[in-house]
């Protein structure tokens, strides 16, 4: 959803938010999503779901300021870190830490299973920020040095880690985590997290 909501600030759309969650989606929600994925996406034009189809449907009908490469490489490398965070950065930031830590104590009102959480941390999520330790540069952004599609996918899973109370350990990975401090620090990053950290 925040990939979503950056990528419309970014492009400078309005946009009307209206609050979701898989635990009890509204009422005609299943039209919108037949998975039930959040979010989902209507305008005059179609109703969609799932972040990434309605980041690229946004950047083909609003291509300014561009948020994919247009080289086809440099595209498909966009994408490949698009789904790296969506499936491996979901596989370890997401059920066994955020779901653990954030919805199941708030959202749920159920104790954390923090031996999950543990065998997670030291089993689960290094091998992921290995593989990334080798991948961010050490200045700029992921896709040939532009800011990209991709700038908005991998730190997202992070930031949702770090409510978790979960950082990485800059002396471990020190690319990634200036690369993470980098993201963040970005203007459209900053506006975003300070959104969230208002909402409480």
């Amino acid at each position: 959803m925040r990939k979503v909501l950056l990528t419309l600030e970014i492009k400078g759309l309005e946009y009307e938010l209206d609050p979701a969650t898989p635990l009890n989606p509204p009422e005609g929600f299943r039209r919108i999503s037949p998975l039930g994925k959040i979010p989902g996406y209507v305008d005059d034009a179609l109703e969609i779901s799932d972040s990434s189809v309605i980041c690229q449907y946004l950047e083909d009908r609003y291509p300014e300021p561009a948020l994919y490469p247009r080289d086809p490489a440099l595209r498909a490398r966009a994408r490949w870190f698009e789904e790296y965070a969506d499936t491996k950065l979901l596989e370890v930031l997401g059920p066994p830490l955020f779901f653990e830590r954030v919805v199941k104590p708030r959202f749920l009102k159920q104790p954390t299973d923090e031996d999950r959480v543990a065998a997670n941390i030291a089993n689960g999520i290094p091998p992921a920020l290995d593989y990334l330790e080798t991948v961010v540069p050490e200045t700029g952004w992921l896709v040939d040095g532009t800011f990209s599609i991709a700038d908005l996918s991998i730190p997202s899973f992070f930031a949702n880690a770090r409510m978790a109370g979960y950082e990485v350990d800059a002396q471990r990975w020190p690319r990634l985590a200036a690369y993470l401090a980098r993201a963040w620090a970005h203007p459209a990053w900053g506006k975003r997290l300070a959104a969230e950290a208002a909402m409480g």
